[in-house]
């Protein structure tokens, strides 16, 4: 689950951090969601990490704390979907299911000189019938991990070794000197700037945190300094004047950038100059101490850091 749209060398440490402190199902669906989110803290698309906590919980409930092995079974489990299904099922169980990632697709493409949009459609249904067809029937496991890895690291998406590649004599694209076509992408989509406002309001030693609701768009569940968007940082700051009821500086305290999707995202962080007695639900006033161990995103985390390195 870590390993979704997330390098190797950035899970390692938060896996070993994570089965020290959650070693098995049951303690991992006991664990309370702040602390779950706090050691996935930095790792992004924290719905990954809402999940797993809430398939431990139906593992133990519904399994009795083993892992179901079938594929109709392990479908209902929340956050697994084909791909997953198929990791668990051919690593763990040495199960004949394949799998398809974008690493897959790529040597794919390549190999059976595939064109169209692969990621979705009739596109990645031709992908997925060429893993099934493919899959070794009595090391499912290695030959799904051989494919994840010869995409990682040889037949990468630019300057593929092909020359170091075990399937050059059988690769369509490598034949034809093409490589570089396969796969044929999508042209991206444009970035869209997004101005957020982001207040800092202490009261007694003490700072202004909330939960993101479940009705935001992005990091439901985390925490953070609130925050509100808008088309400039003015307009921004003054719906956050408003949602709180405090009046802020004009200048901000410092900016951080980060990007989530197309979407390029620049904070400000502005200090309150009055605060008013009321706040909204799911805020409180918390302690530095405190702020420290709640689960923030990584751009507010950036803003944490920097506050706290004040103190």
């Amino acid at each position: 689950m870590m390993l979704q749209q997330t390098q190797v060398k950035t899970v390692l440490p938060y896996y070993g951090k994570f089965i020290q402190e959650l070693p098995d199902w049951k303690a991992l669906a006991r664990a309370p969601e702040e602390k779950v989110l706090k050691l996935w803290e930095g790792l992004g698309y924290y719905r990954r990490a809402r999940n797993l906590r809430a398939a431990a919980q139906k593992v133990v409930g519904d399994y009795k704390g083993r892992l179901p092995d079938t594929h109709e079974e392990i479908l209902k489990l929340p956050g697994v979907g084909p791909y997953s299904a198929g990791a668990i099922l051919s690593i763990a169980f040495q199960k004949p299911y394949p799998l398809v990632d974008g690493n897959v697709i790529r040597v794919f493409s390549r190999l059976f000189l595939l064109r169209g949009n692969l990621k979705s459609g009739a596109g990645l249904k031709k992908v997925w019938a060429l893993a099934e067809k493919w899959i070794h029937p009595r090391r499912p496991g290695d030959h799904n991990q051989a494919l994840m890895e010869l995409g990682a690291t040889v037949c990468s998406t630019e300057n593929p070794q092909c020359l170091l590649c075990p399937l050059m004599s059988l690769c369509g694209a490598a034949k034809n000197g093409v490589q570089d076509n396969f796969p044929e992408t999508e042209k991206p989509k444009e970035n869209v700037e997004v101005h957020v406002a982001v207040l800092l309001a202490e009261k007694n030693g003490r700072i202004l945190a909330r939960k993101r609701p479940e009705g935001e768009r992005w990091l439901k569940g985390m925490w953070e300094f609130p925050s509100c968007e808008g088309e400039t940082f003015e307009k921004a700051l003054r719906r956050l004047e408003k949602q709180w009821k405090v009046k802020a500086r004009r200048t901000a305290l410092m900016e951080v950038k980060h990007q989530i999707t197309h979407h390029k995202i620049r904070m400000r962080l502005y200090p309150t100059l009055k605060t008013g007695s009321t706040k909204p639900t799911g805020a409180r006033w918390v302690t530095p101490k405190e702020l420290n161990s709640l689960p923030f995103s990584s751009a507010q985390n950036k803003l944490r850091v920097w506050f706290l390195s004040q103190k």
